[in-house]
């Protein structure tokens, strides 16, 4: 669960700090749709056809559009959600860095700390306000950060705060397994974890993303490939159909449930996981995505893409 907010709120905000000033590539929306329709056409003749899951014609027209129905939430989010850009950059753009501040803070308060107490804001699981939130604080970075992001004294700072975070989160999780096992109370592992992980998370994702961006820059190709392709594992392991031939059918996690090697075994099968797919990605960029992206470019070459979504997002 930390993991998955912290890598999502990441990319939200590098999108946020980059675009509050840019605008959407929209050829490169279009190659992330056709990149989540081709893994889950692939992933769906796999599953049914050769490890012959059950389903229904139903699931079969679910997993064939899969943005309709929201498969894959963070790419169908992050899509529908680049839409609203051109909208959301004009308006913070227009508000004063106080203003600005003032609504990030109502933001956290109503979306983030009242509901974790049980509260309800009508903000609650919302991905679409999660995404704008976020959004929102990489802009805020951007617009406002220069005149302290590359303080050498900030950077220990927020390096230092950023550790406390991860600690707190850690030591909460221990302390809420360990008091709700000798309570026997599922609740309280459930709800103490949850509720400190949620509050935490986005701060979290705040701090490495500003020590990184204040870091001096380096490159590495190796990093570059793997950072490429991660969107694209995500797009394969997050699949309703893949998950369940990952770890329900290939080399079953339940019948390793009870070994003393498990946490190797399940180690060793993530990073396998994690390696094959990137592999697997890199192979569709190189021999399929150049490929429809040389086509495209010539198909539109006539055409100016950014006056057409500017059209179709700007009055």
């Amino acid at each position: 669960m930390l993991g998955g907010i912290l890598g999502n709120s990441i990319f939200i905000l590098i999108t946020g700090y980059y675009l509050i000033k840019g605008h959407v590539n929209i050829k490169k929306i279009f190659l992330l749709l056709l990149a989540m329709f081709f893994y889950s056409w692939c992933i769906e003749g796999i599953a049914y056809g050769i490890f012959t899951l059950p389903h229904t014609m139903k699931d079969v027209i679910e997993q064939s559009i899969p943005i309709w129905f929201g498969k894959n939430w963070f790419v169908s989010c992050y899509i529908i959600f680049s839409f609203f850009i051109p909208f959301i950059n004009e308006s913070l753009t227009l508000i004063s860095k106080e203003t600005y501040k003032r609504f990030l803070i109502l933001m956290y308060i109503f979306y983030v700390c009242i509901p974790c107490f049980l509260g309800n804001t009508f903000m609650n699981r919302s991905n679409f306000i999660f995404f704008c939130f976020v959004y929102a604080i990489g802009g805020y970075i951007r617009l406002y950060g220069r005149e302290f992001l590359f303080l050498p004294r900030f950077h220990k700072s927020i390096c230092k705060i950023g550790i406390i975070l991860l600690a707190i989160i850690l030591l909460s999780i221990l302390f809420f397994d360990i008091a709700g096992t000798l309570l026997n109370i599922n609740l309280l592992i459930r709800y103490g974890t949850h509720l400190l992980v949620i509050l935490l998370s986005i701060p979290l994702a705040v701090c490495i993303f500003i020590y990184f961006l204040a870091r001096k820059k380096f490159y590495s190709r190796v990093l570059n490939v793997l950072g490429s392709a991660t969107l694209g594992v995500y797009l394969i392991h997050e699949n309703d159909l893949m998950r369940i031939i990952i770890w329900d059918k290939i080399f079953p996690n339940v019948d390793f449930l009870h070994s003393d090697w498990y946490f190797l075994f399940y180690l060793l099968k993530v990073f396998t996981i994690f390696i094959l797919f990137s592999f697997i990605d890199v192979l569709r960029k190189k021999y399929l995505e150049s490929y429809v992206s040389r086509w495209l470019s010539k198909v539109l070459k006539n055409i100016d893409l950014q006056k057409v979504w500017l059209k179709l997002t700007q009055s």
